[in-house]
Order: C-alpha cells, then sequence, then structure tokens
C-alpha cells in the first residue's frame, strides 16, 4: 500500500497543477481543503470581458439570464439558475478564487462595463500582464505585482500618480479625446517603455519635455513611443520638433542602411549617443 503523501509534496503538486483542473479536485476531496487556501493559486490568465463573461485559463463561462455555459477544450455545458447575471459571475469567481489571500495572474484583461462589487472582499492579484481601467480594478491589484506590461487609459488625472503605473515595465497608455499628457505628467513616470496610442484631439506635451531634459542635462532612461495612424499628425509633430531642435539636427550616422531603406526612418534630433529621436513612416 503506497504511503499518502507529505504536506511538502502536496504543495507540491498542487501548486503547479492546472488551476482549473486543481479546483475541481480540491471540490471533491474535502481532506485537500483544509490546506488548498495556503499553497499559491496561480492562472495563466483571466479575463472579464464587456458581456461579462468569464475565461479562466482554457475554461470559458457565459453568464446569461437563465443559465450559464461553460466551454473547455471543444465541450460545451449548461446549467439552468435561477440567480440574476450579477450574482451569477459573483458565485463564479467565488468558486474559483475566493479565500486565497493572493492569486497569481500572468494575464489580466478586464473590460467589465459594471462595478466590482462581486468581488471578493480582501482579494489581492498579483499580476505580471495588466490591461484594464485601471481606476475600476486597482483595489484588487497587489502593489508588489511585477507588471511587465499594462495597457490602460488616461481618462482619470489621479492615474500617474499611482505605483503600479509608474514602475511598470512596458505602459500602453491609450489616450482619450480631449485630455493632455503633461510634462509634470510624463515626468513621474519610470517604465522602461511608455507607449501612447493617440487618438483625435489628444495632446502630449512631448517637446517640453525634451527641453526639460536638455536644460537640466537628465539623461532619457524611457523610451518613448507615440503611435497613430493619423499622417496630419505625424507631419505637424515633425514640423514642430524641426523648429524646436532644427539645431540639433543629424544624420543617420550608426543607423542600418537595410532599416533606414525599408522603415522609412527620419532623423530628427540627437543630443548625444544615447538621446535620439526618430521618425518612423
Amino acid at each position: 500500500m503506497p504511503f499518502p503523501l507529505s504536506y511538502p509534496g502536496l504543495k507540491c503538486i498542487l501548486e503547479h497543477l492546472e488551476a482549473v483542473k486543481r479546483v475541481h479536485i480540491i471540490g471533491r476531496s474535502p481532506g485537500l481543503q483544509k490546506i488548498d487556501k495556503l499553497i499559491p493559486f496561480c492562472l495563466e490568465n483571466f479575463t472579464i470581458d464587456s458581456e461579462d463573461n468569464l475565461t479562466i485559463n482554457k475554461l470559458t463561462i457565459e453568464c446569461y439570464r437563465d443559465n450559464v455555459i461553460f466551454r473547455m477544450n471543444g465541450k460545451t455545458f449548461s446549467r439552468q439558475i435561477s440567480l440574476s447575471q450579477e450574482d451569477t459571475i459573483k458565485k463564479c469567481i467565488n468558486f474559483y478564487i475566493c479565500g486565497r489571500s493572493i492569486t497569481r495572474v500572468d494575464k489580466l484583461d478586464w473590460f467589465r462595463r459594471l462595478t466590482t462589487n462581486f468581488l471578493p472582499v480582501g482579494l489581492k492579484l498579483r499580476v505580471n500582464s495588466l490591461n484594464a481601467d485601471l481606476e475600476t480594478v486597482i483595489l484588487f491589484i497587489d502593489s508588489q505585482s511585477p507588471l511587465k506590461t499594462l495597457i490602460t487609459t488616461n481618462k482619470y488625472s489621479s492615474l500617474f500618480d499611482n505605483q503600479v503605473v509608474q514602475l511598470a515595465e512596458t505602459l500602453l497608455l491609450i489616450l482619450v479625446t480631449h485630455r493632455t499628457v503633461t510634462v509634470e505628467d510624463i515626468k513621474k513616470l519610470n517604465n522602461k517603455t511608455v507607449e501612447f496610442k493617440r487618438h483625435s484631439f489628444s495632446r502630449i506635451d512631448i517637446i517640453p519635455l525634451v527641453k526639460y531634459h536638455i536644460e537640466t542635462k537628465k539623461e532619457f532612461r524611457t523610451t518613448f513611443i507615440i503611435s497613430t495612424d493619423e499622417t496630419n499628425f505625424i507631419d505637424m509633430m515633425l514640423q514642430d520638433f524641426e523648429q524646436a531642435f532644427g539645431e540639433f539636427q543629424c544624420d543617420l550616422q550608426g543607423v542600418n542602411e537595410r532599416y533606414v531603406k525599408y522603415m522609412g526612418v527620419k532623423p530628427i534630433i540627437s543630443f548625444q549617443a544615447y538621446s535620439r529621436i526618430f521618425c518612423v513612416l
């Protein structure tokens, strides 16, 4: 008769067991339920979409008024319910992640339009990659999250004061209409890469930022990218840069010629070997 696993052995197995499979095994084993909450719980991805459907790893849960549909690995299961959609979502989330002090999530996508009152009190998600309206979910993001990528909007003026925003390795900021990203906002960012995804009428004070670095002689430690499909905006920015920094304009020395030819790179300014601005058309 084989000996039962010791606690370290169980801990190792449960921690590395696929999350959905682990939840269903634990639900059928009262003995394992006693230690389950003490063992780290890891999700590859966790998504709440705009239709309030949940995706946990490979499991998709679609919540409707009269039933819930579960889809996983090509199989579909349906269950009749008598709860509201809000209560159904809450029950599903409680079943999978409730009672854990920290749940580790590699990729969290949050597109939910409603409030967060369906989430368990005290829930903390330690996230690697986050795509969400940050003001909605910030209370549930662990401040120690090793964020590699954050995708969010600048809908709220307090965004740039948030530690999660400031310390993400890569920040992709989707700019909302009629809001300006000021020099003071940008100076608060310590990210390795910041990409501004620009839409009509949004504004970024990049030229004042460059002037600030020239005056203070501070080295750029962040790569700033402004992406847009508006050619008029690109032309306008080129003119503004040439007018403001024409004296610094340089050739493409040190840039691969093939890259210049096929990518349409145009030099704008060069202050030092480590501080250059290019435009890719």
